[in-house]
């Protein structure tokens, strides 16, 4: 969440920028209840020292044989006073607090404005497009053809926007975890494998709630209090929930394997065949806690570590800079890669990463402490890989004439074969 302090030593600003990401709130009532809770918490300050004043004197009269009945009842009128008071701050406090939680971490001034993805920017590219002396297919017709995905029987057990894959996909998966996992590791991010369930205040705390619960698969919400994870962004953020952190040990480095669940609302029709838009996946994700002034180098890190792994794995791709209409609720600024998918002949997003600032650990109070002061930390994540794309990318751009699939030269170690 933002910082409220620098929100009212500016909030034209803050309101600027919250309109730049498309979000519409309602500011005057956000202020006027501001207010409102400032009044009522000088007057419970106020009455609770007259309270205790009051209190305190009574024992020495007693002790001086004096009356004390009128200061008895007068602490019991402060003592309703303050609890009205304190019911009408605290009902205060519930709506002004729905709002707060919904004002967005303001973009970056360098990020240009825009009010959807159709605004994106491409930075450059990265690699060359493959060539072909035959019509290449698209992923999921060379995979069904080969009998290595399997959509119909996952519809059957699942519903739509699933998949079962088989035979060399399978080890194709396995290959490229093991891939990013060692190449993570010697670049100092430490492997860990958390929770695919959070509590509310989990996603909360890490800026998917409320923003984008409707993308969250919930699991017995009346009994358990637990939600699938979209992300393994979710577990490595939330996992130093209110905690003060070593400055000495930073930047904290994390690589995590997980499966995704998303729900995909609103795409009805988008990417329905395939592995594209699919509501389970996997996914090895990158995330970073630094020092404030070292985030902005931490993310162009991250982002280089993407670049690398697509061109190891010989991919052409582009460099996209997001605009503010599709920065997200929680980033301030954020890349993505697209890759060529030659059977599809268009570009589909297969990374991305995003500054989020002290957002995050304001909102899960994750601090660092040195010599001066504790501060808030800053938040970074990166997809490494997300498996469902990449593989069908790399079926896409490696395929042959007689519909092999060429192991790319970096995971031929893992795999033991050229082809599958």
């Amino acid at each position: 969440m933002i910082d409220l302090k620098k929100f009212r030593e500016n909030y034209e600003w803050y309101i600027k920028k919250t309109e730049e990401k498309g979000i519409k709130l309602d500011f005057p009532k956000f202020m006027a209840m501001d207010l409102q809770l400032k009044q009522i918490k000088f007057e419970l300050d106020n009455l609770n020292q007259e309270r205790n004043e009051i209190s305190k004197e009574i024992p020495n009269l007693k002790k001086e044989g004096k009356d004390t009945e009128n200061l008895v009842n007068k602490v019991k009128d402060l003592k309703s006073e303050i609890e009205d008071k304190q019911k009408k701050y605290n009902e205060i406090y519930n709506d002004f607090y729905e709002i707060y939680i919904r004002i967005p971490n303001p973009a970056f001034d360098d990020v240009h404005i825009g009010k959807s993805d159709e605004e994106n920017k491409v930075a450059y590219y990265v690699g060359e497009k493959p060539k072909f002396n035959f019509e290449p297919l698209a992923h999921y017709e060379l995979l069904e053809k080969r009998d290595m995905l399997d959509q119909g029987r996952s519809a059957k057990v699942s519903g739509s926007r699933f998949y079962y894959i088989k035979d060399g996909l399978v080890r194709l998966e396995l290959a490229l975890i093991s891939y990013t996992i060692d190449k993570l590791s010697k670049k100092g991010f430490r492997p860990i494998i958390g929770p695919n369930l959070v509590r509310y205040n989990s996603m909360l705390s890490t800026g998917f709630f409320p923003a984008e619960k409707n993308e969250i698969y919930t699991v017995n919400p009346d009994e358990d209090d637990l939600y699938l994870i979209g992300t393994s962004e979710v577990t490595m953020i939330a996992q130093h929930m209110d905690e003060i952190l070593d400055v000495d040990k930073l930047p904290l480095r994390y690589v995590s394997f997980s499966p995704c669940y998303r729900r995909e609302a609103g795409t009805y029709g988008k990417d329905s065949k395939g592995m594209i838009r699919v509501h389970q996946f996997e996914k090895v994700e990158m995330v970073s806690f630094t020092k404030p002034e070292d985030s902005i180098k931490e993310h162009e890190l991250i982002y280089e570590i993407e670049e690398e792994i697509v061109k190891e794995l010989g991919l052409h791709c582009q460099k996209i800079d997001i605009c503010t209409g599709d920065l997200g609720f929680h980033a301030a600024k954020k890349y993505d890669l697209e890759a060529w998918f030659p059977g599809l002949t268009t570009y589909k997003e297969i990374t991305s990463c995003s500054n989020c600032t002290d957002f995050q650990s304001r909102r899960a109070k994750i601090k660092m402490k040195d010599e001066k002061s504790k501060d808030f930390v800053h938040t970074l994540n990166g997809t490494a890989i997300a498996l469902a794309r990449i593989m069908a990318c790399i079926v896409e751009n490696y395929q042959t004439k007689d519909m092999k699939i060429e192991v790319p030269e970096v995971l031929k170690k893992y795999i033991g074969e050229e082809y599958l």
